[in-house]
């Protein structure tokens, strides 16, 4: 059957339970590195029990479905995550109910290509008096997939890297076992542990998980603009532009730009980017 741009927009699901709790918060965090320095205070932060903190970017993860898109017909080993942003409302708590509405809110036909770019978009909310807590937008490249009367064109430009040197510039390492640990989050595609499927992919071996260098970078970025303090990011937002290999070093430019930081994520020992368009909006910059 074939799918069309119309029944694409109606595609949606709605009021669905999501839970989460303590273990699952700290696993997130030993998932984008923390912890790696395990003296270190501000680290130490997000994944122990006493006083424990909510990493921000856990939102990507606490009601996470990529069932959501796969169910449109499209075979995970091609189904491409593009880019990550995401809006916070409200900080999120140390356990919850959730409930999370999934709509697709556009996509682009790549005829030459024989794909589609697809934007997702979800809003989680909490159970208990359904407060709005956080906003994702998602775009995918789904490879050997159309939707017919799907419009064409390019994806719109990001905005321009600064022309002077950066104002800050952090370095985080990262774990040969990182994406063994992501996986458990969720994402278990066998690229992110299976060095023999890694390689029929093009790859010299199994490859982190996006939303983990996603992660890693916005460290970087409440470590130079936020404090380490994870209430103060409002938005945070990137492209994935290369894969990064467990236990490679992530450099990361930032720009202050008035009230929001621009970014991008360099593995330099490879000489190559890995994020790009990066943006970052905190309290306090303002």
């Amino acid at each position: 059957m074939t799918l069309t741009y119309r029944d694409l927009l109606q595609h949606q699901s709605l009021d669905k339970s999501f839970s989460y709790g303590q273990d699952q918060i700290i696993l997130y965090a030993l998932g984008i590195g923390l912890g790696l320095d395990p003296v270190d205070e501000r680290q130490l932060q997000f994944v122990l029990e006493d006083n424990l903190a909510v990493f921000p970017t856990f939102a990507s993860v606490a009601a996470w479905d990529i069932a959501f898109v796969l169910e449109l017909g499209i075979e995970w080993p091609k189904l491409i995550h593009l880019s990550q942003g995401m809006e916070i409302h409200q900080a999120l708590p140390l356990s919850a109910q959730l409930r999370a509405d999934n709509r697709i809110v556009g996509a682009m036909d790549k005829p030459k290509q024989n794909a589609t770019i697809l934007a997702a978009e979800t809003t989680i909310r909490n159970a208990d008096g359904g407060a709005v807590l956080a906003r994702l937008q998602a775009s995918y490249l789904a490879r050997e997939f159309r939707v017919d009367g799907a419009p064409t064109g390019r994806r719109p430009a990001g905005q321009a890297r600064p022309e002077r040197a950066a104002d800050a510039t952090v370095s985080i390492a990262t774990s040969p076992q990182v994406a063994l640990i992501y996986r458990l989050l969720g994402g278990r595609a066998k690229i992110h542990s299976t060095p023999s499927v890694a390689r029929q992919q093009g790859f010299s071996g199994p490859i982190m998980h996006g939303l983990s260098t996603w992660g890693h970078a916005c460290r970087a970025v409440l470590q130079t603009a936020g404090d380490d303090d994870g209430q103060r990011l409002k938005h945070f937002s990137a492209a994935f532009a290369a894969p990064v290999y467990p236990g490679e070093a992530l450099t990361t430019y930032l720009w202050r730009d008035g009230a929001a930081v621009q970014f991008e994520t360099w593995v330099l020992a490879r000489d190559k980017l890995v994020l790009a368009d990066g943006r970052a909006q905190l309290k306090g910059l303002e």
